[in-house]
């Protein structure tokens, strides 16, 4: 028999979870666990919504809101965490809107990325004279997570496979017929905001944890390496947090074994193990 892809999954998750205990903190390793159990969760979702150009512009709006946070909280004394944050929902719900009002969804997504690539430029710049770390916000750096950090982490890894396993087949069934949907009664607006929140979310609240640039790996190659592999939306999200909560545990251990950060390892296990995939599913042998 076959094992499942979420069953591989879990298994890696759990052994590598219990090895990375064993060897570091418990909020370093839930850190990079509960960052990549929400990526990988999402990242499915995003496949099917067709949003992967959105998804690909995220992570620059997160650049943008963390910077220019920065800067307002050493020019004010107020939370940079609250401003990054409101100011990230604002640019992808403003992206998200224009889609909804029908936008061509690429076209939203070039802007978006345009112009946070720009506001983040300014930011970095702005920050880095405040003395904010402006390599945290482009590598990350979970070691510097507390451990209420790291659990609030976990929690919102939880808290995106608990929605996706609930409502995730009806945010993907929107984006492969989103007219049906809408006239067969389905609040598709309700189901747009909690996709764009959760966008949102994961990317400006995770940034200094696993960096502007994993950002882009996390959201994207945990469903081109699930989606082949599975069938329907929830199994999709549980197999892809569990390979994302493994790469992210793994890329821990791996980076303090190769003297490298964490979150370049993440990425290089999920690009190995997305190689190991195709050849072995025979794709490009087919090819």
């Amino acid at each position: 028999m076959t094992p499942k892809p979420e069953h591989i999954a879990g298994a890696a998750a759990i052994l590598l979870l219990v090895l990375g205990l064993a060897l570091y903190p418990s909020e370093w390793v839930f850190a990079v666990a509960g960052a990549g159990l929400a990526y990988g969760s999402l990242s499915p979702t995003l496949y099917s919504r067709r949003l992967l150009f959105l998804a690909g512009a995220a992570p620059h709006s997160a650049l943008a809101a963390a910077s220019l946070g920065a800067v307002a909280a050493a020019l004010t004394g107020v939370g940079g965490a609250w401003i990054s944050l409101a100011l990230g929902l604002a640019l992808i719900y403003a992206a998200g809107y224009s889609i909804y009002r029908g936008v061509d969804p690429d076209t939203a997504a070039a802007l978006l990325a345009g112009f946070t690539a720009s506001l983040g430029i300014a930011g970095l710049y702005l920050a880095g004279r405040t003395g904010a770390s402006i390599s945290t916000l482009v590598i990350g750096d979970p070691l510097l997570a507390s451990r209420t950090e790291a659990l609030a982490v976990l929690a919102l890894g939880v808290l995106f496979l608990a929605i996706l396993l609930l409502l995730g087949d009806r945010i993907a069934y929107i984006g492969v017929d989103r007219e049906d949907a809408m006239l067969s009664g389905t609040r598709v607006w309700a189901y747009d905001l909690l996709l764009y929140s959760m966008i949102a979310l994961s990317t400006v609240g995770l940034i200094t944890v696993v960096g502007f640039i994993l950002e882009h790996v996390l959201l994207l190659i945990p469903g081109a390496l699930i989606l082949p592999l599975t069938r329907g939306s929830r199994t999709a999200a549980l197999a892809g947090g569990l390979a994302g909560s493994a790469a992210g545990v793994g890329g821990l251990i791996l980076g303090g074994l190769a003297g490298i950060p964490p979150a370049a390892a993440s990425g290089l296990i999920l690009m190995l193990t997305y190689l190991v995939v195709l050849l072995h599913s025979g794709v490009w042998r087919s090819g």
